[in-house]
């Protein structure tokens, strides 16, 4: 609650797994300005899952207690559990949601799409990025009435992952073609966060496994070019990095949070680190 400096531990009161599989029911009316949603579906490792069409899990306290597992109501077509199957780690801008779905069985084929929500029901949008190469877990920010959205980026022919960035000027109707932030390294790469600061300008962070480095890009033109620096390195042994949060404290310094190991903390444990941008 003090912009990263220290830090408290919750318990959710839900496991976000909906261990029997079944479909769960119709959310109640409620607002996606006003409370946050978690999207479970199924993904690489195993992991969270619960059914393959997908769910999601919201909080009306800022991630206190969670009330779901509830039906993505009005996506059935877009992850169906037939043809597609939900993939979504998901980000929301006012009343718009982005996530993401595979085709069934063939890793690599995920594709971003935008849905809005009407307080009842989600409706389908705009699908955000779909080409040859995987486009997931997406990460958004607004800046100046244009809505950026930073993706994990990989193709299996291609050693490694990357970043791309993809904006709308038409709230979220249309999409532009993907500009690429920078590398992330081979072994399917890592996710970015991305934020908009108080001045205008776009951070991303994300990181590079190969090298066990944080990486972070900074766009003053609305995502059209971006300049990167490091943030953080590892030692040469058993390092590794990734899947940031980024958040901006009240007075504008952006903070990233990740997990993080290397040769002399071994074990993954999150760490936070304030960026000087």
């Amino acid at each position: 609650l003090d912009g990263g400096r220290t830090w408290s531990v919750e318990v959710p009161n839900v496991d976000f797994e909906c261990h029997d599989r079944t479909t769960p029911p119709h959310a109640p009316a409620f607002s996606l300005r006003d409370q946050i949603i978690r999207v479970c579906g199924v993904y690489d490792h195993g992991g969270d899952e619960c059914f393959e069409p997908g769910g999601f899990y919201k909080s009306a306290d800022r991630g206190r207690s969670w009330d779901g597992p509830y039906r993505l109501t009005g996506l059935e077509q877009q992850t169906d559990g037939g043809e597609y199957i939900c993939t979504a780690r998901t980000r929301t801008a006012g009343d718009l949601v982005f996530l993401s779905r595979g085709q069934r069985l063939v890793w690599g084929t995920d594709s971003t799409f935008c849905a809005e929500h009407d307080g009842r029901r989600f409706v389908f949008k705009s699908t955000v990025l779909d080409d040859s190469a995987r486009a997931v877990m997406p990460a958004v920010a607004e800046v100046a009435g244009r809505i950026v959205v930073a993706m994990r980026r990989r193709r299996t022919a291609v050693r490694e992952g990357w970043i791309d960035v993809v904006h709308s000027d038409d709230g979220g109707a249309t999409w532009s073609k993907p500009r690429q932030v920078g590398v992330t390294g081979s072994r399917n790469g890592n996710p970015p966060a991305l934020a908009a600061l108080p001045d205008g300008r776009l951070v991303c962070c994300y990181g590079n496994r190969d090298f066990g480095s944080m990486v972070v890009a900074i766009s003053s033109d609305r995502g059209e070019t971006w300049s990167a620096s490091l943030v953080r390195e590892g030692s040469e042994e058993e390092r590794d990095i990734g899947y940031p949060q980024l958040f901006v404290r009240s007075d504008g310094v952006p903070v990233c949070v990740y997990y993080w190991a290397d040769g002399s903390t071994p074990h993954q444990h999150i760490a936070a680190t304030a960026l000087e941008v």
